[in-house]
């Protein structure tokens, strides 16, 4: 009887390790209609991009939870804790490193500059926009690219948490342009009383960089969650695929 409660416990503590390590934290933005938190239910994230990232990890052994977080604090989270997964994430030069990646799981998503037609602005290359006022989130893809471009903080860039309060930003005229993903821009435009016939579209960035969206773990996270992932991803790939 001591030897069957024995085995019980050993059998019940390797469990519960397994279950301990490939416990995920998935974290990512609200970007409509690709990622799409509701706002009456935390809990409750839709969206493109997040029906593929339960599409992969579903069938897995990964017990996951997906949570929405200004991008600046996502990104904090996936860089320095481990077992902890972020989508969408361009795989950027300066990036690489820091990431296990897992490419493609959503098309390119062109990215360009808009403002309003009243302003007078020109947008039409980033030459012409040293002084320009651009909104931008912090930390994301296009607030680094601006920055690596001799843009300035509090001068030609204002930085805010969110893609919202530069939409907000642009139609109140407090600042010239934002940079968005044109199915985004339609999405955060409805019920502001502005359609994407009130704003002209300018040059696209990051035309010569992948902007296909990627998922990408913690370094640190464990060898077993790691693999875990890959598997999940290539299995997706496979299936995706045979569509």
């Amino acid at each position: 009887m001591l030897k069957f409660l024995l085995s019980v416990l050993l059998i019940f503590f390797i469990v519960s390790e397994k279950v301990t390590a490939l416990t995920l934290e998935v974290v990512s933005e609200h970007w409509p209609p690709f990622i799409i938190q509701n706002p009456d239910n935390k809990n409750d994230i839709s969206g493109s991009v997040t029906k593929i990232i339960n599409d992969i990890l579903a069938p897995s052994d990964i017990d996951y939870t997906i949570k929405t977080y200004p991008w600046a604090r996502s990104y904090y989270l996936a860089l320095n804790k481990p077992n902890v997964l972020i989508y969408s994430i361009y795989k950027t030069e300066q990036r690489t490193p820091y990431f296990e990646w897992f490419c493609p799981i959503y098309a390119q998503t062109p990215i360009n500059i808009y403002k309003l037609k009243k302003n007078n602005t020109d947008i039409s290359s980033l030459a012409t926009l040293s002084d320009t006022v651009i909104g931008v989130s912090r930390n994301d893809n296009s607030h680094n690219y601006m920055l690596e471009h001799g843009f300035v903080e509090g001068r030609n860039l204002i930085v805010t948490s969110s893609e919202e309060n530069n939409i907000k930003n642009l139609l109140n005229g407090r600042i010239d342009a934002v940079i968005q993903a044109k199915e985004s821009l339609m999405y955060r435009l409805q019920g502001t009383g502005f359609s994407i016939d009130d704003l002209t579209v300018g040059f696209k960035l990051h035309s010569n960089d992948n902007t296909e969206h990627c998922m990408a773990l913690s370094k640190s996270s464990s060898p077993e969650m790691i693999s875990t992932v890959k598997k999940a991803f290539n299995s997706w790939l496979v299936n995706n695929n045979k569509k």
